[in-house]
């Protein structure tokens, strides 16, 4: 019902603000944009001042033209009206998602000009729209490539695929040490697999993550990871616009999904960097958002520190595997101490009539 369009000249000419420049998008309604522009009726096209402005503008279509639009399909006009004041309740929600859909069309704010604009063509498919393909459309006997830290076939989010997509391996240097408090625990020993942000140099450290185990990735490091890529710099518009609009897709999908697939998830990312190594053999053909750490100048860094420590590769290798290991023992514990738990901790219970019958003998 509603459809985004970029002004032309005659658009220009057309409308009575002055403010409106060729190339700035506005929003109108599709049914009315299909007869000639001197059967347009006034308010079916509105051009928003800013993204956060756009759910407004679109409200304003709904009450005040969908109503009389002479050009509604009866059908459409029934499914409208059976649908108004839906999401009456959730209007911050909603605004923030068709800011973020607005995004992964390819808009954002005209600076310059003020008003809307397209950052890149919208009929070329997005990060998301290529995440949806790559997952959707598996070939039956199709090789999975080894060194990519995440696969077609994983269980996951749309959202969680698409961010680890964003990470390349890599492995812990003496630029990676820190300073000052605590800085221990978070030092690793040289070589140690580790995942980074595929657009960052990482001189100083930024965009490079190690988790110790499985656990700590699918918790403290996705979460730090997720932050980096919205705040990178380096990281494209088109991706950090379909991480947006895919985290409202992810609350669905989440729904859907069996439960533990994040735990799934993540232990398979784990195993892959820490136990199959794969990516240690050869250079990653994961190249479709333009990232290997700005080009290649990081990635001989980190080979270059990473020769320093072949000889204890085998060893952070066998590592792993132990945490893995303990891990899952330590799992089968927990689940068995609860169990015990529930069996015997009956707690206290009342004295029977017989014991209190004879507490009160004893008394007198």
């Amino acid at each position: 019902m509603v459809e985004v369009f970029s002004a032309k000249k005659e658009d220009v000419q057309m409308e009575e603000e002055e403010d409106i420049v060729e190339g700035q998008v506005g929003v109108r309604c599709a049914y009315c944009a299909k007869v000639s522009s001197d059967e347009r009726p006034d308010g079916y096209a509105y051009f928003p001042q800013s993204l956060s402005a756009i759910y407004q503008n679109v409200s304003d279509l709904q009450r005040r033209h969908f109503l009389k639009c002479s050009e509604m399909p009866d059908d459409a006009r029934k499914k409208f009206q059976s649908l108004r004041g839906f999401a009456a309740k959730a209007e911050s929600e909603t605004k923030k998602y068709w800011i973020d859909s607005a995004r992964e069309v390819g808009i954002t704010d005209f600076e310059e000009k003020g008003g809307i604009k397209f950052f890149r063509d919208p009929s070329t498919p997005s990060a998301a729209d290529l995440i949806e393909k790559e997952r959707g459309k598996i070939k039956k006997n199709a090789v999975a490539d080894q060194t990519s830290l995440v696969r077609p076939t994983d269980v996951s989010t749309d959202y969680s695929y698409l961010i680890m997509k964003q990470m390349r391996p890599c492995r812990f240097k003496n630029s990676d040490r820190r300073v000052g408090p605590g800085s221990r625990g978070r030092d690793r020993a040289l070589g140690f697999p580790g995942i980074a942000c595929k657009y960052c140099s990482s001189k100083d450290g930024a965009g490079r993550f190690f988790p110790v185990a499985s656990k700590s990735l699918a918790d403290n490091t996705a979460n730090a990871i997720s932050s980096h890529l919205a705040n990178c710099n380096r990281c494209p518009e088109s991706v950090k616009s379909s991480l947006a609009y895919l985290s409202h897709r992810a609350s669905l999908q989440n729904a859907e999904l069996e439960g533990g697939w994040k735990k799934t998830f993540f232990k398979q990312i784990w195993d892959r960097l820490h136990v199959e190594r794969s990516w240690t053999n050869g250079k990653s053909k994961d190249n479709d958002t333009g990232g290997t750490e700005n080009d290649e100048s990081s990635a001989e860094e980190d080979d270059a520190d990473a020769s320093d420590a072949e000889e204890v590769d085998e060893m952070v290798k066998a590592a792993a595997q132990w945490l893995t290991k303990r891990d899952a023992q330590h799992e089968n514990s927990v689940v068995s101490s609860n169990h015990n738990r529930v069996r015997t901790s009956r707690g206290r219970g009342l004295p029977s009539r017989k014991r209190r019958d004879s507490n009160d003998d004893v008394a007198n």
